[in-house]
């Protein structure tokens, strides 16, 4: 199979928001949430049409099909007025495409893209409880330090 990266447009939207859905009724902890697709929507076209603002990154197939996301956001760091740091909104990658190359890429478009922006440095986390263990192993075969962990309360 044949995968390419590329800048998400405002075309791939409706199969991006498809896909999502699938992962958010997948996810322990977010299907616990409500989703709102219009909010979602919005939140893609701002980072597709102001890419000073993060990214929508897509793995596709020969075909075009959209395999897998990669949603990243950029911020000064809130301590310093000079040190950029890039972040992950979610990465979602059909579960039938799972294993295969799809989320490798999209993580190293994502470095590369953060680089180029600019960030100094990149967080990225899991909070969706499928693969957790898998999902942090993977990120730190790129590099990552596992630093902390992410504490959740419900209200």
């Amino acid at each position: 199979m044949t995968y390419r990266i590329e800048q998400a447009r405002i075309l791939d939207i409706p199969e991006l928001l498809e896909l999502a859905s699938q992962f958010w009724n997948e996810s322990e902890t977010y299907s616990k949430r409500p989703m709102d697709l219009a909010t979602v929507k919005t939140h893609l076209q701002a980072l597709i049409c102001y890419p000073s603002q993060g990214c929508v990154l897509v793995c596709k197939d020969e075909t075009g099909k959209i395999l897998g996301g990669f949603v990243g956001g950029l911020t000064r760091e809130w301590f310093s007025a000079t040190s950029l740091m890039a972040f992950d909104y979610c990465i979602f990658v059909s579960s039938n495409n799972r294993g295969s190359k799809a989320a490798y890429l999209l993580i190293k478009a994502f470095i590369e893209w953060a680089k180029e922006a600019g960030a100094t440095v990149i967080q990225c986390g899991t909070a969706t409880k499928i693969n957790t263990e898998r999902t942090i192993s993977f990120y730190k075969k790129f590099g990552f330090e596992h630093i902390g962990s992410f504490l959740e309360m419900k209200l």
